[in-house]
């Protein structure tokens, strides 16, 4: 079943972790760690994103704004200095502030024993590959359907989520079909921060404290519970 994690270690032809390893300095098993501490981060940031059609649209945005794709494939191209300014305006996006990045490199650090210099490091690398494998798996910008879907009005019966159906729709596939995919709420159609939580979480076992810090993190600087 497909996960980020999975996708993440598939990048630049299954050597991502290797690459990583080498440009950071770390054991592989460091590295993947690494990237595992910092998932719940991103999948609290991306669950935040499809909550609210504000932040949607600047997501969205975002995601039009580069090719990413490139990051994911060429490990050369993963070790600029570009890949590290696209990287921190997806953080900005996704983060909020500097101050959620260097929190959640604290928080990645404390679980993994690693610095959390080299988490802040690793942060807008891993962000920018990340944007580059969900824009390769969905031939291109993966919101750009449901956020016209919601401009256009989608049409619906009483109860359904347009939203959330057409996210479903686009990460289907992600999925290997609809059997991975989370259940419908009732009438309600699919939920899209149900769908991110099983990005995250599909096939690989759940880091609850981790992820519930990462929560506290992202209430503690931007205010609200989701």
């Amino acid at each position: 079943m497909f996960n980020m994690f999975d996708m993440l270690n598939q990048a630049q032809n299954g050597a991502a972790m290797e690459n990583l390893s080498r440009q950071f300095g770390l054991h592989p098993d460091q590295t993947k760690k690494a990237v595992e501490a910092l998932m719940p981060a991103f999948q609290e940031g991306m669950r935040r994103q499809v909550e609210s059609m504000e932040a949607m649209q600047a997501f969205y945005k975002q995601m039009g704004s580069g090719n990413y794709e490139r990051y994911f494939e060429d490990p050369e191209a993963a070790e600029t200095e570009e890949v590290k300014q696209s990287g921190n305006d997806i953080l900005g996006q996704l983060f909020g502030s500097k101050d959620v990045s260097r929190a959640v490199a604290d928080q990645a650090s404390a679980m993994t024993g690693l610095g959390a210099d080299i988490m802040k490091q690793m942060l807008p690398v891993i962000a920018s590959m990340m944007m580059g494998g969900l824009q390769r798996q969905t031939g291109g910008n993966p919101f750009q359907q449901m956020f016209e879907q919601i401009m256009g009005g989608g049409r619906g019966g009483a109860g359904a989520n347009p939203f959330g159906d057409m996210l479903q729709g686009m990460l289907g596939n992600m999925f290997g079909g609809g059997a991975g995919m989370p259940g419908r709420a009732g009438q309600g159609g699919f939920n899209p921060a149900e769908i991110i939580d099983a990005l995250f979480t599909a096939g690989r076992k759940t880091q609850d404290a981790n992820t519930e810090a990462m929560g506290r993190i992202f209430d503690q600087f931007t205010g609200g519970k989701r």
